[in-house]
């Protein structure tokens, strides 16, 4: 099997996997894990992957087919079975702004992630948490206008209110380009 050679791991350069004369760049890797009855449940890095099935964990389904790189797991299924979890998702900027589709609550114009902040509802002076429901995004002219008040005191209507949102294998897909190895599992 591939998964049961001897590699020779130094320390020079993090977050890479040696191969012959140079070292592959493992960040931009993904490999779609799959539970005992072949339904997703995760997406984790490839070097992940390779652990889990050097370590007998999991097994090899398909592997990447580009020729210049070692032959890194595109889809493992885990040995033994898990029990459904909900996916739960972080309370951040990048979620957020995903959540409101980078619309502001207040003006409701569209705006660039690099122009999306997380503004608390009920502000942190008041004892407002950072939880989904009362984040929301706001572009930074209506988060200073708001300032240490609520919607309501600011005369600021929410367009829609905060909610948790359903998380599924789906939502860690964002940002990442679907490999065609995947499309049978998905």
């Amino acid at each position: 099997m591939l998964w049961q050679k001897n590699f020779r791991w130094t320390h020079k350069l993090p977050n890479c996997f040696p191969k012959t004369n140079y070292y592959v760049a493992i960040d931009r890797i993904h490999t779609l894990k799959l539970d005992a009855s072949w339904r997703p449940i995760e997406i984790i890095d490839s070097f992940k992957a390779f652990n889990m099935c050097y370590t007998g964990r999991a097994e090899v389904v398909r592997e990447y087919t580009d020729e210049d790189l070692y032959p890194f797991p595109a889809v493992i299924v885990l040995k033994k079975y898990i029990s459904t979890r909900k996916i739960n998702l972080n309370c951040n900027r990048k979620n957020v702004a995903w959540r409101d589709n980078n619309i502001c609550q207040y003006c409701g114009n569209k705006f660039k992630f690099k122009d999306i902040t997380m503004d608390h509802v009920i502000p942190k002076s008041r004892g407002g948490d950072k939880c989904w429901t009362n984040i929301v995004a706001a572009c930074k002219k209506c988060n200073n206008d708001k300032n240490d008040r609520t919607p309501h005191e600011a005369n600021m209507p929410l367009i829609r209110s905060p909610y948790i949102p359903e998380g599924s294998i789906f939502s860690h897909l964002r940002g990442i380009t679907v490999p065609h190895e995947w499309n049978d599992f998905l």
